[in-house]
């Protein structure tokens, strides 16, 4: 069985998985602690051997791990000390010196913890050392390494998260995404920042935050109730004044759509149900609709709910939804 699931890690990180293999990737890794410990050890050796190996030498040396994973199960080795070991093998095996290793890491290799968000009906709640609460959104994945607290508190996103920041002064905190950089002193806001998406979305419900974005000459600074929509195509961003309780809603496993597009419903529920969708028309693209829905219903029963309002047909194919206009 955990041949199995190690199977399943090693086509996630060569991006080899799709449709069922990718849900049941995602379904298992949230299951429990071992299994997010398990996936993350992986990734740790795959980062690390991949600089010096090609895809399927890694892939083997991964299946002889195994075995030797096995045979000292009940010997209880920290994170850090198997991590390491898996590494020094798989670099070995690829003939590349310890020596060179050493060479090509940082002085100071910071500790790094992640996490990974569930597909649960609320969301996973971390507490960081701090006393900041975050809520991970479908498929999210959030880290932080060691240093965090030293002199600032910098953490990481790819996907969604909704921050309660405990209040320091002295050490701002900022989130890190692909194109942003989001600081806050203490305050609560949401970002939805996934790295496949054209869209990053900043919500403010308290208190204040100031956005950094790359492609951008002037930051933003937010104040309650406002979002800032930026679009990764364009390198554009606009700002929105919005009920921002409504945005947050989603950590108790309720999605709330005030007169908002067709489109922008599926953008979001892509997310939270795993599925894709194919609208086969553009003016029904642009079509409103106001709803609240639930994390427990199915996405069948979701968009019956749509089409009451919406004159739809549509069209569901494993995890993939058609949608047409009647």
């Amino acid at each position: 069985m955990e041949n199995e699931h190690s199977e399943l890690i090693i086509g996630y990180l060569l991006g080899r998985l799709q449709g069922r293999s990718l849900d049941d990737f995602y379904a298992w890794v949230n299951e429990s602690a071992d299994n997010k410990k398990l996936f993350f050890e992986m990734k740790a050796l795959y980062e690390a051997s991949a600089p010096f190996r090609d895809a399927s030498d890694i892939h083997d040396s991964w299946l002889r791990l195994l075995d030797k994973r096995k045979s000292r199960q009940r010997k209880r080795y920290s994170l850090l000390t198997r991590i390491s070991t898996y590494a020094a093998v798989a670099i070995f095996a690829a003939a590349v010196t310890s020596t060179l290793f050493l060479v090509v890491r940082p002085e100071r290799e910071a500790r790094v913890t992640r996490y990974f968000g569930g597909d649960g009906l609320g969301a996973d709640v971390v507490e960081l050392p701090d006393g900041t609460h975050v809520s991970l959104g479908s498929r999210t994945t959030f880290s932080y390494d060691d240093r965090y607290g030293e002199t600032d508190r910098i953490v990481y996103l790819e996907g969604e998260a909704y921050f309660e920041v405990a209040k320091q002064k002295d050490k701002p905190f900022i989130v890190k995404t692909k194109e942003q950089d989001i600081e806050a002193l203490g305050t609560k806001f949401n970002v939805m920042a996934y790295p496949a998406d054209s869209l990053l979305t900043t919500t403010l419900l308290d208190g204040s935050v100031l956005l950094t974005t790359k492609a951008l000459a002037r930051q933003t600074i937010l104040k309650p109730d406002e979002q800032l929509v930026y679009n990764r195509n364009t390198r554009s961003a606009t700002l929105h004044h919005v009920d921002a309780s409504q945005f947050m809603a989603w950590t108790t496993g309720y999605y709330y759509f005030p007169e908002q597009s067709l489109e922008a419903i599926l953008y979001r529920l892509s997310h939270v149900y795993g599925v894709t969708f194919t609208v086969r028309s553009e003016a029904l693209n642009h079509r409103h609709f106001s709803g609240t829905f639930y994390r427990g219903q199915s996405i069948k029963d979701i968009l019956e709910i749509i089409h009451l309002s919406i004159p739809i047909r549509y069209k569901i194919d494993d995890h993939h939804v058609t949608i047409d206009e009647i």
